[in-house]
């Protein structure tokens, strides 16, 4: 809410005085709060009046804005004006922007989109009852609200180009002729535009105030949107307090308390993150300030609060500039090629640019080392890959026509130049049409080329792992945007992580992923390992998918793994990794394979020629047992452990897959089980558990499995759960005890769970504690509680209803 009153006072003094650029002083002593500050406090202000009882916030927010808007009696429109001095106050079929720029409250105070909507109609039907005016405020409370659900801007961009403004312009474009206009249809676009191609908050209000017309309430939308999705910046929220008196802070400060404050926050290295801090409640103060100090300064040790409340390491920031550099090349793309295949595109580049970085640090080095005697050493000598003649990035970046040839040309000669680490890597990337100038234009990869060069990425830049964590953070956005098979490239890290700490792979130790995705769980295993060279050779993994191998073959390299193999091939058909004509061995096997993969050759796994169904053939309709009897024979008999997530399905299901987990629990393979939340996994509609399977037992395990449910123990986020660190932790240690624990663990020995007809569904075990008895009174009470408010929520809709003129009384 703040960014949209930060928006208003920097617009103050270009309203009737446009600016046609970038290029001004944000905050002076010529800028003031108008009415668009005002009314958007008045909507805060009734929200909390509301005390979330939303059937009265339409009385609320009449209420709030005269009360306001008489207090502060300046800058209304003449319509307004009337509105606020009346005593009969009527909607007057507005389709101007005075409802859009005031409506971001709503967004704060939503939990879901439908509410956010109705909030939205709630504070604006009272004035701005035209469809353009209600649909201007819609599209702004849903750009705020996607903003604070950490959608990406494209994503953004995508909504409201969907469902209110097709978003077919840029700044440029429009900067020269944009003149005043207070339309929604003329000026909300115009300011979602503003923030979508910005890089920071302050860039956001500066470019809307830079295109002119209607400057404060174009950049308060705009700020409204950029502080959910950036934060406001410390010293820009301080500044900006300054021009707020005792009413508009006291409003201000108890909205905050109650919704929480966004904060761009500096790092020592230059990079921000966004820090979403709630003040504490009961702040004292001492009594002998004055009224208007007292707000002031609750308003800054707020934010000096929030400035403190999140310390970011320098690798975290680091990567997370670096992603969200790369990110915005997807930006570039947008309208020219499809979301789905943006990874096509910046995955190949980024990588390209990275080796030739690296390649002129190579260079520089030997030079420093050696002097002109480098000229005595063969290449490969000095570099980890070769790169042909005219093939470097700098090379491109000289190139002004037919741009995508030689982007190709650079690509499949330095894969053709390093046959045995490179064969097929970019050419594994298949669907980008480089050459296609109908799609891509030399101007636009050039656009494109000139982006990614903004930032050097060789290994003095950023570190293998910062590369890496960055190029997961990328991996994981092109799974936001493709959520149908999003599952199939990207786990949650977290999980990953849990899954290693079971498996604890030593310095040394084969690890083998028979569906490696984008090689994440490989390169857990390597940092638990805390030695990269006792890795060397010892990672192998097989990927089905072309251009996800190439991914997981590039993800290995940034993240400085060597002497990797990953191989390509349907795992369950066609077995890359054997040995003497059986199975591979491996001392630590892990994956999340695809949950219920269908018609995946169940006829050829019944007779398997290597041997893979040793408890039976599961149905065609369902490989995941197929799944887990080729894990267990990959696993050494002496040393093998396995780690895999699994649809919970596994644990319960009869026919086939029953007996095949009879002979599971009987070969007494099976160490643990751990349940987890649904909703952890993008692309799985149902919940997952983790199955960890070991061939040499401790004595005090053997004949037992230790149960957990982690079904709550998880960190509820808007758009998806999760478990973060400290929730793995959690589970981690409840394995280590190895004990019950009502409610969460439980050790079974093999004899109970033949008992119960060999399920595996942990919550059949663990004791759980027993739910306080409720006397009968207050059972009726209870009900009784319930029915009036579901007659009060009938009358409401009939209420509503009849006022809509959809029914009548």
């Amino acid at each position: 809410m703040l960014g949209a009153i930060i928006g208003d006072i920097a617009g103050s003094r270009f309203e009737w005085h446009n600016i046609k650029s970038k290029d001004f002083d944000l905050l002076t002593y010529r800028c003031h709060p108008t009415d668009d500050s005002n009314m958007t406090l008045a909507i805060a202000k009734a929200i909390l009046d509301s005390k979330e009882q939303w059937n009265r916030l339409s009385e609320k927010a009449v209420t709030s804005m005269q009360l306001i808007g008489r207090e502060y009696p300046h800058g209304f429109g003449h319509m307004f004006n009337q509105w606020v001095h009346t005593d009969d106050p009527q909607p007057y079929n507005s389709w101007g922007n005075g409802a859009a720029m005031r409506v971001s409250p709503c967004a704060w105070a939503a939990n879901s989109m439908e509410e956010a909507m109705m909030l939205s109609d709630a504070v604006t039907k009272v004035t701005h009852n035209h469809p353009e005016g209600m649909k201007g405020a819609r599209a702004i409370t849903a750009a705020v609200f996607l903003a604070r659900q950490g959608k990406s801007i494209l994503e953004i961009r995508d909504y409201i180009h969907q469902h209110f403004y097709a978003l077919d312009f840029t700044l440029d474009q429009i900067r020269p002729t944009y003149e005043f206009d207070v339309s929604c249809q003329g000026s909300v676009p115009q300011a979602i535009e503003a923030f979508l191609e910005s890089s920071s908050f302050e860039d956001a209000i500066r470019n809307a105030i830079s295109i002119g017309g209607d400057s404060d309430t174009i950049a308060a939308m705009a700020g409204s949107i950029a502080e959910a999705y950036y934060g406001i910046p410390a010293e820009i929220r301080k500044h900006a307090l300054t021009f707020l008196d005792e009413r508009r802070l006291q409003i201000l400060n108890a909205f905050e308390e109650k919704y929480g404050v966004m904060l761009e926050k500096e790092t020592a290295i230059g990079h921000t993150r966004t820090v979403d801090y709630t003040p504490m409640q009961g702040k004292k103060k001492p009594m002998n300030d004055q009224p208007q100090q007292l707000s002031l300064l609750d308003a800054l040790d707020t934010t000096d609060a929030a400035a403190a409340s999140t310390e970011v390491s320098v690798q975290e920031t680091s990567a997370t500039s670096l992603f969200n550099h790369l990110y915005q090349a997807c930006n570039i793309l947008y309208g020219h090629i499809s979301h789905e295949y943006f990874k096509e595109y910046i995955i190949p580049l980024l990588f390209l640019q990275r080796t030739s970085d690296c390649y002129d640090e190579e260079t520089a080095a030997a030079v420093a080392q050696y002097g002109d005697d480098v000229e005595l050493f063969e290449e490969e000598e000095l570099h980890a890959f070769k790169i042909p003649e005219g093939c470097h990035w700098n090379d491109l970046r000289q190139v002004t026509e037919n741009v995508g040839q030689a982007i190709v040309n650079a690509m499949m000669s330095i894969e053709h130049a390093n046959p045995d680490t490179l064969a097929g890597l970019y050419s594994a990337f298949d669907d980008a049409s480089w050459t296609d100038k109908g799609k891509l234009t030399d101007a636009l990869l050039k656009d494109l080329i000139e982006h990614m060069s903004t930032i050097k990425k060789g290994n003095a830049n950023y570190s293998a792992d910062i590369m890496g964590d960055a190029y997961e953070f990328l991996i994981k956005k092109f799974a936001d945007l493709s959520k149908k098979n999003a599952g199939e490239f990207y786990t949650p890290r977290s999980i990953v992580r849990l899954m290693v700490w079971l498996l604890a792979p030593k310095p040394g130790e084969t690890v083998y992923d028979p569906a490696c995705g984008t090689g994440g769980m490989l390169i857990e295993a390597i940092r638990q390992m805390h030695n990269e060279q006792a890795a060397y050779g010892h990672i192998f993994g097989q990927e089905k998918n072309l251009s996800t191998s190439a991914i997981a073959r590039m993800n290995l390299f940034l993240h400085g793994a060597k002497e990797f193999s990953i191989l390509r091939e349907d795992t369950l058909t066609h077995p890359q990794f054997l040995s003497g004509g059986t199975i591979r061995r491996f001392d630590c096997v892990l994956a999340n394979p695809p949950f219920g993969l269908k018609g995946w050759g169940a006829e050829a796994f019944s007779a398997d020629q290597w041997g893979r169904n040793i408890w039976g053939c599961p149905p065609d309709s369902n490989a995941d047992y197929a799944w887990l009897q080729h894990m267990v024979c990959s696993m050494k008999r002496d040393t093998g452990r396995c780690a895999v997530v699994m649809p919970q399905g596994v644990l319960f299901h009869s026919g086939k897959e029953g007996d095949i987990r009879r002979q599971l629990i009987e070969s007494d393979k099976l160490e643990a089980v751990i349940t987890l939340v649904g909703g952890v996994f993008y692309g799985a509609g149902v919940s997952a558990c983790i199955l960890f399977l070991n061939n040499h037992k401790p004595v005090s395990h053997q004949g037992k499995v230790c149960m957990i449910d982690a079904s709550t123990i998880y960190t509820p986020k808007r758009a998806q759960n999760i478990m973060t660190e400290d929730d793995i932790t959690r589970v981690f240690k409840l394995w280590q005890d190895y004990k019950n624990v009502i409610d969460y663990c439980v050790v079974v020995d093999l004899e109970t769970i033949q008992e119960k007809g060999y399920t595996l569904s942990v919550n059949s075990y663990i004791e759980k504690t027993q739910a306080a008895a409720i006397s009968p009174a207050q059972v009726r009470q209870n009900f009784m509680d319930a029915l009036e408010e579901v007659k009060a929520a009938e009358a409401e809709l009939t209420r509503l209803l009849q006022e809509g003129g959809y029914i009548h009384g």
